[in-house]
């Protein structure tokens, strides 16, 4: 079932319970749209009516003036225009409402987002024919809730594993971009040093699962790494009286000695973690990235990036290449910067010990606060690492993933539940460095029906089949 189906039975459901009920609509769909459609219903049936829509604040209450009059059909822009304007439609704020001269006579009163049922929002529900309330969390106590519900019940339209299904089959378009590390550089010959002693180590022990296995042991059949790095050793012809005077056993013990082996393990485990490193937190990245971010200037993008230490990097990066504060960091790898408010203005302590000094902003105030900047357009760019935090309440018209090692795009769209996409697709773009297993992890992706890939420049079809690519994060 898409969104359009989901709000046409929604508003099919409330106007067959006599025009009364509440909507909890979370995101990522968009509630204003189930405003619209009844208002549509109505006065296409009623003319002259007149509805009250009450809000939290005079922002909701612009935002939702130019949604309802700002749809691809301008005969609908146009009649709302005029029905606001002569107030048959009057779209006020719970303060005003809440004043103790309120007293007005609607035929529909809708209340969005109401953040408590007070005395005047619940008369007017109460003494109105049609009422609907749309709810996009469930922010209010037990009592305001039960107080709700006697004068508008709750509609049961949107499921949530309706809505997850609709939030995991966004359309993506997705562009992939591949960057170089070129072969004159320590970067490559490390890369190189990487690769062969992993190959290596996999002709050693036969399989990444036996590299496990001699670093770890298997708990659940009750073999010790000991246990296991002995029968390896033994299968491959070693035992504790080699003679050592040949030296071909020189060579078996070497490789195959127990010890050895165990040390062998460790040490490719924390090369793959290395190699993975040194591939994600690329920094031939951070002039892609920058591109990409001036080809979207009017964007609001959000960046994800394998580790957080390299978010911190790309936020510094295109600050420092841009004209004014762009980038904001959404993750937990920040030092305490000082506080300030979201015009940029310094925060002090106001009592105690410290008072009169400069309040310092921790890990999650920074994400609140860059939040917040975001949402307000002070600035366009969110740099957040493998896991961006799911409170995560934004619009978002593009996405880079800076690695194929980070989780795919499906996994932080079911995770972002609370971010929307205003064209109702995501623009994504992939980085990877080419000829290495980033290349080959984007290659070996699935993608969905709805997932659109416009390549940019051909894949290297002649990557080594046997090329690794587990990683060790």
């Amino acid at each position: 079932m898409d969104a359009s189906t989901l709000f046409i039975n929604a508003i099919d459901h409330w106007r067959d319970n006599k025009g009364i009920g509440t909507a909890l609509i979370p995101p990522p769909l968009n509630d204003k749209a189930m405003i619209l459609g009844v208002l549509q219903k109505l006065y296409s049936k009623t003319p002259n009516i007149i509805s009250i829509i009450v809000v939290n604040n005079f922002t909701e209450r612009t935002e939702l003036i130019e949604y309802i009059t700002h749809q691809d059909d301008e005969e609908n822009n146009n009649e709302f225009k005029k029905l606001i304007d002569s107030k048959l439609i009057k779209i006020f704020t719970v303060n005003f409402i809440n004043r103790d001269d309120f007293n007005m006579k609607v035929n529909v009163a809708i209340v969005y987002h109401c953040e408590e049922i007070s005395k005047n929002v619940f008369n007017l529900l109460n003494n109105t024919k049609f009422k609907l309330v749309i709810l996009n969390k469930l922010n209010l106590d037990a009592e305001n809730l039960n107080k709700l519900y006697s004068v508008c019940p709750l509609l049961s339209d949107f499921k949530q594993n309706e809505i997850d299904e609709i939030r995991t089959s966004t359309p993506v378009e997705e562009m992939r971009i591949g960057v170089n590390i070129p072969d004159n550089t320590e970067t490559f010959k490390l890369l190189q040093y990487y690769d062969e002693y992993i190959s290596t180590s996999i002709n050693i022990f036969g399989s990444f699962d036996n590299i496990e296995l001699a670093r770890i042991g298997y708990a659940a059949a009750n073999i010790s790494a000991t246990q296991f790095c002995y029968h390896l050793a033994e299968e491959n012809g070693w035992n504790e009286h080699l003679d050592m005077s040949i030296d071909l056993n020189v060579q078996i013990d070497a490789l195959y000695n127990p010890a050895n082996i165990r040390d062998r393990a460790m040490q490719t485990y924390e090369i793959m973690r290395k190699r993975t490193r040194l591939l994600t937190d690329y920094d031939g990245k951070l002039d892609k990235i920058l591109e990409i971010v001036e080809e979207n200037k009017n964007k609001h993008i959000l960046i994800i990036n394998k580790f957080g230490e390299f978010a911190a990097k790309v936020t510094k990066f295109l600050n420092d290449m841009s004209a004014s504060e762009i980038c904001g960091d959404y993750h937990d790898r920040v030092e305490p910067v000082p506080a300030r408010t979201i015009d940029g203005f310094p925060i002090y302590v106001k009592s105690g010990a410290n008072k009169g000094e400069r309040k310092m902003f921790a890990a999650k105030a920074q994400k609140t606060y860059n939040e917040a900047r975001f949402n307000n357009d002070y600035i366009n760019v969110l740099s957040t690492n493998n896991a961006p935090d799911k409170d995560l309440c934004a619009a978002i018209d593009v996405i880079i993933i800076t690695s194929p090692l980070c989780e795919d795009i499906e996994s932080y769209m079911y995770r972002l539940s609370k971010v929307v996409y205003p064209a109702n697709k995501i623009k994504l773009y992939s980085l990877y460095v080419k000829d290495t297993i980033e290349e080959k992890r984007l290659k070996n992706k699935t993608i969905s029906k709805t997932h659109i890939l416009a390549e940019n420049g051909q894949n290297n079809e002649n990557l080594d089949e046997n090329f690794d690519f587990v990683v060790a994060d």
